[in-house]
């Protein structure tokens, strides 16, 4: 079962495409920006944010050639997991109608799709994700067993790790690989925060493949020592505030904020792979923030301004 949906055109040459993204790029941090200038209307839903996000991601991959296709499919398949996440949680609430919305796009394989809308509930679903998973992963059982162990949160957390633990084990484009090398860093300063507050430990958590040795983090999470975790946060942002005063949204948009600003400029210096990367960040950027704003309601702008990502 292909987890991305294969397009059979050729697409367009790199600089080409590269110099498309660029002009759709400065249009969306122009939008980001007034956004954080005046309190938009917000989306009604985060499956609506999602598949706003979504839709560009669809026209993006159409335009690329093979090669190109080729080098994003491990960032596009991060994306995706959270799109099955999200079908998921529709499928638990029994929103139909926002699940079908979500597998209208084109970024996952028709099959695995398909399996999704047949599926008769959550549980279903969550086995026919970890079928398709079963051959890259090579782990669906320890999948289903974390659904029925943990139910969704535990089944997301468990596939993120995997996956990540795959993908790092993999030969990718230099670029790609420096992105899933800070994402896993990000995500494993992350989980040493959350063990750290709120007392418990799980060594299997922390993924190899960052600057940050995962054997380091699990001996700081083992003794409770905060301090390393201020040194790793500090490091990531260049922000020396202890990170257990500024609490768990703030915290992780401080750390994708540090890694927003080495994509953006390494979108500006590098080469035409490291802009398109750079665009699609900026994209699940604005989702994220769009997202904040919706739940956000009318609590305090400051507190708001925080959580966003710059």
């Amino acid at each position: 079962m292909d987890l991305l949906r294969e397009i059979g055109t050729d697409g367009y040459p790199t600089d080409y495409l590269a110099a498309r993204v660029r002009s759709r790029r400065a249009a969306l941090i122009a939008d980001e920006g007034r956004a954080r200038a005046v309190r938009p209307v917000v989306a009604v839903s985060d499956e609506a944010i999602w598949g706003a996000m979504l839709t560009e991601f669809d026209w993006l991959r159409r335009q690329m050639n093979p090669r190109l296709r080729s080098d994003f499919a491990p960032v596009f398949l991060l994306f995706g997991i959270k799109t099955l996440i999200l079908c998921l949680r529709g499928k638990a609430a029994e929103r139909h109608r926002e699940v079908e919305r979500l597998l209208r796009h084109e970024l996952l394989g028709d099959e695995l799709r398909e399996a999704l809308r047949l599926a008769p509930g959550a549980a279903a679903a969550a086995k026919a994700i970890a079928a398709a998973f079963g051959a890259v992963l090579e782990d669906p059982h320890g999948l289903e067993a974390a659904y029925a162990d943990g139910g969704l949160k535990a089944f997301e957390t468990r596939l993120t790790r995997d996956y990540l633990r795959r993908v790092a084990a993999v030969r990718l484009h230099p670029a790609v690989h420096r992105f899933f090398t800070a994402f896993i860093d990000l995500r494993n300063i992350m989980t040493l925060y959350k063990h750290l507050r709120w007392g418990f430990q799980d060594p299997a958590a922390f993924v190899p493949g960052g600057t940050v040795d995962a054997a380091r983090l699990r001996e700081a999470s083992a003794s409770g020592d905060s301090g390393y975790l201020d040194d790793c946060v500090g490091r990531m942002t260049g922000d020396a505030a202890p990170a257990a005063v500024v609490g768990e949204v703030a915290l992780e948009s401080r750390l994708l904020g540090g890694l927003t600003h080495a994509l953006r400029r390494a979108g500006r210096e590098g080469d035409e792979v490291e802009l398109i990367l750079d665009y699609v960040w900026s994209l699940y950027v604005q989702a994220r923030n769009r997202a904040l704003r919706l739940h956000a309601g009318a609590s305090d702008a400051a507190m708001l301004e925080r959580e966003l990502i710059a």
